[in-house]
């Protein structure tokens, strides 16, 4: 369907709507029926004034044979000579005319009745003809009309149905020509209009799932807080257990802060409220700011961070601050996961198209009927390690927002191995730097 940047209705663009095509056909068939009634009115007209005049030349001759035969055989002389007559001939009959009373006026009248009868018959069958004419061209013209009246209500019947009831549009169009493109502009406008039903129904049930998972994430530590609050204020501890409660309070404070924090981004990230600032930095830096904060969980669960022999001078398009957190929720989720004393390696390779980051445990593995849920907000296939199931969401979500894809695959010899892929050259995203949480 055209698109139309300039509003001026131009000949060749009005010549495109069907029903001008279909009402200029119609004119000019009329047209050309007028033209061949003018032309038969025409020939049959004057064969018919021709008649009605020799019909008179000849009574006027028979009666004047009657009485005086040797002057009808001088008029018929007269009204069969071809050559013109001359000036003065005419003007000296036309003396003899007047001088008997037989003036143009009383020779129309009494004299010449032919004359009257066919401009009587000629007016009103012209007018006639006029007006069916123009009958006519007004039934074209009203059946064009109605006919598009017809479609517009049709179609804005259609666009009623659709918003109210977010269907689809029961009536469509597919001409040519203007009304095809009103057609088209509402049928884009209703579907653009049910994607936006559907996308806020959407929003509004996922809002409602975080709004529930917050809930039930928090009933737990909340449960713990007023516990431990009621035991201090009733002043049943004594100074060592009242530090210890006082620390566990800090602890789930901290854990619901940070549950709190990791759900806001999965929804701002899942609601594409956040942009990406995607700059060509060195991803070496990323991966050890990751291991960096990391550290601390690695150092007390006794597990090593190793990263391998790689390309240290690497350059990728990502965002630094947002990359690093996704692979921290890596390293975190492979650290909770390795035995104590276990090693936890990191490695990436430069291909063509993908730069692929490799995460490596030492843990049991995860059953391969799992696999396709670990990355499930709150999902957890076992006991081990301390988190709710967010982290692996939401690295999932930071790296599809690069354009690339992270997947988990059982390692032959023993515990996971996670694959990070990122484009080398990503779709072009809107500048800008993200807002921080």
């Amino acid at each position: 369907m055209e698109r139309i940047a300039d509003p001026k209705l131009e000949v060749a663009r009005l010549w495109r709507n069907p029903s001008i095509r279909r009402l200029s056909l119609s004119i000019a068939i009329l047209a050309i029926a007028v033209v061949i009634f003018i032309a038969l009115y025409s020939y049959f007209s004057a064969d018919k004034l021709k008649q009605d005049w020799l019909d008179k030349e000849a009574a006027m001759l028979g009666s004047l044979a009657q009485d005086h035969p040797e002057l009808a055989t001088d008029w018929l002389k007269q009204l069969s000579q071809a050559d013109e007559p001359s000036p003065e001939a005419i003007a000296e009959g036309r003396r003899i005319m007047e001088r008997y009373g037989m003036t143009p006026s009383a020779m129309e009248t009494s004299w010449l009745p032919v004359l009257g009868n066919y401009r009587f018959r000629t007016f009103w069958i012209l007018i006639g003809a006029a007006t069916t004419f123009i009958a006519l061209l007004t039934w074209l013209l009203f059946r064009v009309i109605r006919r598009q009246l017809g479609e517009i209500r049709s179609l804005a019947v259609a666009m009623e149905d659709t918003v109210k009831h977010n269907r689809p549009m029961a009536y469509r169009m597919y001409d040519e020509g203007e009304l095809g493109l009103l057609a088209n502009s509402a049928q884009e406008l209703t579907i653009r209009l049910r994607e936006t039903i559907e996308q806020l129904h959407r929003d509004k049930a996922f809002l409602k799932d975080t709004v529930a998972d917050i809930s039930h994430q928090l009933k737990t530590p909340l449960a713990s807080l007023m516990i431990y609050i009621d035991l201090l204020q009733a002043g049943q501890a004594d100074a060592e257990h009242a530090a210890e409660f006082l620390r566990t309070c800090k602890r789930e404070l901290d854990r619901m802060e940070w549950l709190t924090l990791t759900l806001l981004k999965l929804a701002r990230l899942e609601a594409d409220a956040l942009q990406m600032s995607l700059r060509d930095t060195n991803l070496a830096e990323t991966i050890q700011h990751a291991v960096h904060l990391i550290s601390p969980l690695a150092v007390s669960k006794k597990v090593t961070l190793r990263i391998e022999d790689s390309d240290r001078g690497l350059i990728v398009p990502h965002d630094s601050h947002w990359l690093a957190e996704a692979l921290a929720n890596l390293f975190k989720n492979a650290v909770e996961h390795s035995p104590i004393g276990g090693t936890v390696s990191i490695s990436w390779e430069n291909t063509p198209v993908f730069v692929r980051v490799q995460v490596k445990d030492q843990g049991n593995g995860i059953d391969p009927r799992h696999l396709p849920h670990i990355f499930k907000k709150f999902y957890r296939n076992s006991s081990e390690g301390s988190g709710v199931g967010l982290g692996l969401p939401l690295a999932k979500s930071i790296v599809e927002k690069h354009g690339g894809v992270l997947s988990a695959a059982v390692n032959p010899i023993g515990g996971m191995m996670f694959h990070l892929s990122l484009p080398q050259h990503p779709f072009p995203v809107p500048s800008g730097e993200l807002t921080e949480l």
